[in-house]
């Protein structure tokens, strides 16, 4: 990677929100790196200034938060740090930024699983020098003035041949860019992040090892609540390439016999297995898995060869609480577990909601030649 002008990063800009009143007193690293620190104690100042351009979203480099939730602001209404995150990415999108701003949050204590999901790269407790230290490298590592571009430059990345194998692939679905939330791109290759299992809503799943995954638009009814939906159970939808425009367009799990944007129709699969149990008149009902290692099998995502590659196509979804029942698996696997952090007799989970499963991630898995997992 060539090096970068010390003059490319004159005109860094950073939006730092936290309750300390005296937090500008604690940027001195990024004021030594002679870049611009704006500080707000409260959310909506700070997403004031966005909306009305006291600040200019394209110079925005960096966003970093607490989680805003100690000083009584829940109670007054205001919204706390990854609400407040929400409600950026869509002024982002609404000004078609085709960059989006790295994203760190910082507290004392947190679920740095559920910050993730927000698109925080950087996650730390308590430390501001720290933060700042690794924020600094962070930008400094950019091949461009921006930190991502429409798709984050993989040499920022140590898992640079999956992401770019999967991006390579990504465009080959010829999707509408207006779909993507690149504020959701994350690797799941080990080095990125090595935890295998993590909990949502009470229930336990599997992460995506080996898989990178894309953000993608969801509902509109949870776009400006995103919130209201990360505590909802996580689950995997394997599926076919046919199938990922009309499920990212519709923004919605497709039904068997539903009709796809290419005007073919989804063919009914394994005999819709329990639908009789879910549905009272046994209509068609959606399969997940809280597990990606069922819901990659070839029967529900058939693999796809590029490059010297096998490629998979999962859904990463939020399946609304109370909405599924728990089923044994239906392929045959016996007592050889898909997962062993998973029993066979409650692998797939079965609903006949359609609106209860919001896919909010494409994820691509990319298998084989020089990929290390």
């Amino acid at each position: 990677m060539a090096e970068q002008n010390d003059q490319s990063f004159k005109n860094i800009e950073i939006i730092w929100v936290d309750c300390d009143p005296n937090i500008y007193d604690s940027t001195i690293l990024f004021r030594n790196e002679n870049w611009k620190v704006w500080c707000f104690n409260a959310t909506r100042d700070a997403t004031e200034a966005l909306q009305t351009d006291q600040i200019s979203p394209a110079n925005v480099r960096c966003i970093i938060t607490s989680m805003m939730e100690r000083t009584g602001g829940r109670e007054r209404g205001l919204r706390n740090g990854l609400e407040m995150l929400d409600d950026m990415k869509l002024i982002w999108k609404r000004n078609n930024l085709s960059c989006s701003p790295l994203i760190a949050i910082i507290s004392r204590k947190t679920d740095v699983q559920k910050c993730k999901e927000h698109g925080a790269e950087i996650v730390v407790i308590g430390d501001r020098a720290k933060l700042q230290r690794d924020i600094i490298t962070r930008l400094k590592q950019s091949s461009d003035i921006y930190y991502r571009l429409q798709w984050r430059d993989p040499s920022l990345l140590p898992c640079e041949n999956l992401r770019d194998i999967a991006h390579k692939f990504l465009s080959t679905l010829q999707l509408d860019p207006s779909y993507l939330d690149p504020f959701a791109d994350r690797c799941f290759c080990v080095s990125c992040e090595p935890r295998q299992i993590s909990e949502r809503s009470g229930e336990k799943y599997a992460l995506p090892t080996g898989y990178y995954r894309y953000g993608i638009a969801i509902r509109r009814e949870f776009t400006d609540k995103r919130v209201y939906i990360e505590d909802w159970p996580v689950a995997f939808h394997g599926t076919r390439k046919d199938c990922v425009k009309s499920i990212i367009c519709h923004r919605r799990i497709m039904f068997p016999n539903d009709i796809l944007d290419d005007g073919t129709k989804l063919p009914v699969r394994h005999n819709q297995c329990w639908a009789k149990e879910v549905a009272p008149g046994g209509e068609s009902v959606i399969y997940l898995s809280p597990t990606i290692k069922y819901s990659e099998h070839d029967v529900y995502a058939p693999p796809i060869g590029f490059e010297g590659y096998s490629i998979k196509l999962v859904f990463q979804c939020r399946v609304k609480p109370n909405s599924f029942r728990k089923f044994p698996e239906t392929l045959g696997r016996g007592n050889s577990k898909f997962d062993p952090a998973f029993e066979n007799d409650e692998i797939e989970w079965v609903t006949a909601e359609r609106t209860a499963v919001v896919p909010y991630g494409l994820l691509i898995g990319v298998f084989g030649g020089s990929i290390t997992h």
